[in-house]
């Protein structure tokens, strides 16, 4: 259906993006490919500490557990951004169980001694999170608690990152707005249907293209759309050539 970039938008100014010195400590990023996860790295650099790479889960079809994006366009992904991507293959029944092997491995391995998630306001994923912590012997860093709705995607707007709606709802979202670029428009739209202008409920969710950390824009291929359970995705491919 066509290939898209995301402009020229990349902004790495203020952004260190190893280190916040040699006391900093290291952290993976928990990693959708969406705007949370991108802003929860950017907000993480801006508190001084170390990002050692970024942690996906997968599902065997090779889709992201979250977003439904292609394993091969997060890999892409990660490399425009720098950072190293660890998969870990999952279904939602072996969810903590593999999430507990993946941040072992990476505590025990690259020395993390936290992550850092994008959980905004559902008290439940903070618990959970909380209680994988202690498990796994690792801080849980949450550097979105507590905002606003409204206020993580004017955060997102703010720093010039770039995100593109690429899931969402069909009973509660029209289906022109796959592939539209995340503005204050669509923010507004969301709010006036009573939903939340950032998707914290799975309204709908996102592929982040651009933006400060970014070495260069995400190329990316639009080749159809997926209905299933109640959501339509895009269904996308790394731009040929990567």
């Amino acid at each position: 259906m066509g290939e898209n970039t995301a402009g020229s938008n990349n902004n790495n100014t203020g952004y260190d993006k190893k280190t916040g010195g040699s006391s900093a400590e290291k952290v993976f990023v928990s990693w959708s490919g969406g705007k949370d996860a991108y802003l929860s790295l950017l907000l993480a650099l801006e508190q001084g500490l170390e990002v050692n790479c970024l942690l996906n889960f997968i599902g065997h079809d090779g889709y992201s557990r979250s977003h439904g994006i292609p394993g091969e366009l997060l890999q892409r992904q990660a490399e425009v951004l720098g950072y190293p991507l660890e998969k870990k293959k999952v279904t939602w029944e072996t969810y903590e169980p593999g999430f507990e092997e993946a941040v072992s491995r990476l505590r025990e391995r690259e020395k993390v001694a936290g992550g850092v998630f994008g959980d905004i306001n559902l008290e439940e994923h903070r618990q959970w999170l909380e209680k994988m912590g202690r498990r796994c012997g690792i801080n849980c860093h949450l550097p979105l608690w507590g905002m606003g709705e409204r206020q993580v995607t004017r955060e997102l707007l703010r720093r010039a990152g770039k995100a593109v709606i690429v899931s969402l709802r069909n009973d509660l979202l029209e289906e022109k707005w796959l592939g539209q670029e995340l503005n204050l428009e669509f923010m507004e739209h969301c709010e006036n249907k009573g939903l939340s202008p950032c998707g914290e409920r799975g309204e709908f969710h996102t592929l982040v293209v651009g933006g400060p950390c970014f070495l260069e824009s995400l190329q990316y291929c639009v080749t159809g759309k997926e209905r299933k359970d109640n959501r339509t995705h895009l269904r996308l491919t790394s731009s040929p050539g990567r």
